[in-house]
């Protein structure tokens, strides 16, 4: 559906430790997955190491990655059949998160866009022309969410259409996230920040003994940023159509597919975050709200009582930020 743009920075404060306070263990793991960054950020006598993290990634990005065609992903979508088809419960896992999210967005958040995703080249392809609108009226006959069914026993999931094409990167880098935070806690670490490529979950405090500090972009500046949560719990996730913009036919294309026009967006809305338990959860709405636009955001907001941050761009040029649960509550703006 989209490729995840890298909106947040997480602003580690690494003080001076209280005096008063123990010396604690602190890791810093970084590198690269999923086509973008990792960082991992542990202060805990017992922590994940680099290689149970990277091997992690690894194994992730060989069941969602639409780039490796010995994905599980795309052995999926290269399936010609209306049978059922064997998934890994990782793979199952996302596809019933991402059915929730597609029928509570009301079919803004629809990973069945894949086709879209490539046609407009966000994919593995470079077409040279847009689509006709009878084409995109034909594309459109291939997508929707409701043509996937799920078996749980034993984890399957079977396409009523054999052309549906599955694209998971609006949420595989936040359940990739959590994938990391549920393996490290197991270790009995609690005090954590877990960055791909943007989508940031916390627990506990950070070196200084404090919450953590996640701040959002501003995507006017990237260097720069708009403000901060701090947190000591839970998920922060960013999606937005200044990033990843590419040109075909002299044309400026945001990466975010509508998937009910089956074009990219193109509206006010340039940043949209999202703080959420998870960050499965946030990443998907992220970019559902991101689609979605600013009137039928506040509508899915105001719905499903989201917490969430919107940046629109104004017709002179300035941003306008609209706040929403603990972003109303706990956000400071710099």
């Amino acid at each position: 559906m989209k490729h995840m743009t890298q909106t947040v920075l997480a602003l580690v404060l690494l003080a001076v430790l209280v005096t008063s306070c123990a010396p604690r263990d602190n890791q810093v793991i970084t590198g690269s997955t999923m086509g973008t960054y990792f960082r991992v950020e542990t202060i805990c006598d017992r922590s994940l190491e680099e290689v149970a993290i990277t091997q992690e990634l690894e194994r992730l990005t060989l069941i969602f990655s639409t780039y490796r065609d010995d994905s599980e992903v795309s052995i999926v979508n290269a399936n010609t059949s209306v049978e059922w088809i064997p998934v890994s419960s990782e793979f199952l896992s996302v596809t019933s998160h991402a059915r929730r999210i597609f029928i509570a967005s009301q079919g803004a958040f629809d990973p069945t866009v894949g086709t879209f995703v490539e046609r407009w080249g966000f994919g593995t392809t470079t077409p040279t022309d847009f689509p006709s609108s009878h084409e995109i009226d034909e594309i459109r006959m291939q997508t929707g969410f409701g043509h996937i069914e799920i078996r749980e026993v034993p984890a399957a999931i079977k396409k009523n259409l054999v052309d549906v094409r599955i694209d998971y990167s609006g949420i595989a880098k936040g359940f990739a996230v959590d994938a990391l935070a549920d393996r490290t806690s197991s270790l009995g670490c609690e005090d954590f920040l877990i960055d791909i490529g943007g989508e940031v979950r916390v627990s506990g405090l950070n070196l200084s003994g404090s919450s953590w500090r996640v701040g959002i972009e501003n995507p006017i500046e990237p260097d720069e940023v708009l403000g901060y949560l701090e947190l000591s719990s839970g998920a922060i996730a960013t999606s937005g159509t200044y990033r990843n913009i590419k040109t075909v036919a002299g044309e400026q294309l945001s990466h975010l597919i509508n998937p009910i026009k089956g074009r990219p967006v193109d509206h006010e809305l340039v940043l949209v975050s999202v703080y959420a338990e998870e960050a499965t959860t946030a990443d998907a709405w992220a970019t559902a709200l991101a689609v979605s636009g600013l009137e039928a955001s506040m509508e899915l907001i105001d719905r499903w009582r989201l917490s969430a941050l919107l940046v629109e761009r104004t017709s002179l040029g300035e941003l306008k930020m609209y706040r929403f649960g603990d972003f109303e509550t706990a956000f400071e703006e710099i």
